[in-house]
């Protein structure tokens, strides 16, 4: 699961060359929005990588505001696809999906949540 905080510069870590059929491939990223089915979509390019140990993970970095800025906060399903293409955001003409999971978007602000603590108290009778 990924975790995007609007405002910040998000470390992703994923695992891309395992799946990718295609050498040297870029890659297209699809968020599909749980709440409003929009989708939000962007190349980066495999020279973006900095993972050091690319047959074991992928590195990006990802300015969230330069994608995510207007969207709203929730629950976003991610598809990457490899794809020789340096612009193309068409899926159908892009190559095989690499990965797949959910990614969760963050306006930034402090959610305050509520903790009760309900006191239960069972008797219990002996019948003997």
């Amino acid at each position: 699961m990924l975790r995007f905080t609007k405002g910040n510069t998000e470390t992703v870590y994923l695992t891309l060359t395992e799946k990718q059929t295609i050498t040297s491939p870029n890659y297209l990223f699809i968020f599909d929005s749980r709440i409003t089915n929009e989708k939000i979509k962007f190349v980066i390019l495999g020279n973006a990588d900095q993972s050091n140990f690319k047959e074991r993970y992928n590195k990006f970095y990802i300015v969230v505001n330069s994608y995510f800025a207007t969207k709203d906060e929730g629950w976003y399903k991610y598809t990457v696809r490899e794809q020789a293409s340096t612009t193309n955001t068409d899926e159908s003409a892009s190559g095989a999906i690499v990965e797949t999971g959910l990614m969760f978007l963050s306006d930034g602000e402090d959610v305050t949540t509520t903790k009760y603590n309900n006191s239960t108290t069972y008797k219990v009778y002996d019948a003997q």
